[in-house]
């Protein structure tokens, strides 16, 4: 791909993928979500601190998803390993020898298996790949995370791998792997998947699925930010571009109703080499494993531009 184009493309009609009814909602899950809604306005009129610091609680909770054994046969492939992380550990795999390396970096409530069909193509390529558990993830420590975690846990990861020939991340990974890129970590090239550009959206949507009041709302976003150390606007992508932004590749799909990508020209404006492509029919999981999706972002990562190459490891 010719990383000077600036205008936002499309793939061609040929792969775009059909359309196919969305999976209808666990009917457990879906008690929950009824309790919790009727719960949250009654909670509020006793007490605000307390329905915001349950709602807090459940905002940092991700959903665990089980491994797919097409996912679990490339993990097993690679050698685990654990990697110190604070007061815990998150896990990663491993593929090849190269020194050139790509981190994978899973969304909201998914696992390293979760991009393993970037990994084969990687290979094929001469990359070595890493992918990891975000924290709370998969089979990494703790059962509550937050995107400065996730974030924190790609610069340890980037450290342990050394400057990265690629990044790779999809959803909220994609967000944690821009504000990693803002606090230092190193890359060549960037893959973004349907990124959130407004991460403080979330939670609202999260608000508006439980019913919780807009001042339980606020309170529980004051107590995210006092935990952080962070203010919301902050965490947007046009606040995270690097001082010296690295080539940048975003897929999103035009019917991505989770995370719609907004701000595209202003995206296009700040951050220097970058590139949009609009897929349609993806949504935004389908997005991570279309072979067109794929076959295009290694393609970009393969890419060196010499003036910008880091050093290969010893």
């Amino acid at each position: 791909m010719d990383e000077r184009r600036t205008a936002v493309t499309s793939l061609p009609k040929a792969l775009r993928a059909p359309r196919r009814r969305r999976p209808r909602e666990d009917s457990r899950e879906r008690l929950k979500r009824t309790l919790l809604r009727r719960t949250f306005p009654v909670l509020a009129t006793v007490s605000v601190s307390l329905a915001a610091r349950w709602a807090e609680h459940l905002f940092r909770t991700p959903p665990r998803s089980a491994r797919l054994r097409s996912e679990q046969r490339v993990l097993d492939q690679g050698e685990r390993r654990e990697i110190p992380f604070g007061r815990r550990n998150v896990v990663a795999w491993f593929w090849g020898k190269s020194p050139r390396t790509v981190l994978l970096v899973h969304g909201w409530g998914g696992h390293a298996g979760r991009l393993s069909r970037f990994v084969g193509p990687l290979l094929e390529a001469g990359f070595s790949v890493m992918a990891i558990d975000a924290p709370a993830h998969g089979d990494s420590d703790g059962r509550q995370t937050g995107l400065p975690d996730v974030a924190a846990a790609i610069l340890e990861a980037g450290r342990v791998a050394g400057p990265l020939a690629g990044l790779v991340g999809h959803s909220m990974g994609a967000a944690a792997a821009v504000l990693a890129l803002r606090d230092g970590l190193r890359a060549e090239r960037v893959v973004l998947l349907a990124p959130p550009t407004n991460p403080e959206e979330f939670s609202a949507r999260f608000a508006r699925s439980l019913c919780i009041p807009p001042a339980v709302r606020e309170r529980m976003k004051q107590r995210l930010t006092d935990r952080h150390g962070w203010q919301w606007p902050r965490l947007r992508l046009l606040a995270c571009v690097p001082e010296r932004p690295v080539p940048l590749l975003i897929f999103h799909d035009a019917r991505d109703v989770k995370v719609p990508l907004r701000d595209e020209q202003a995206i296009l404006k700040s951050w220097k080499g970058a590139s949009i492509v609009r897929t349609r029919g993806l949504g935004h999981h389908k997005i991570a494993r279309s072979p067109e999706v794929i076959l295009s972002a290694v393609d970009f990562l393969s890419t060196i531009d010499r003036r910008r190459a880091l050093p290969r490891r010893a």
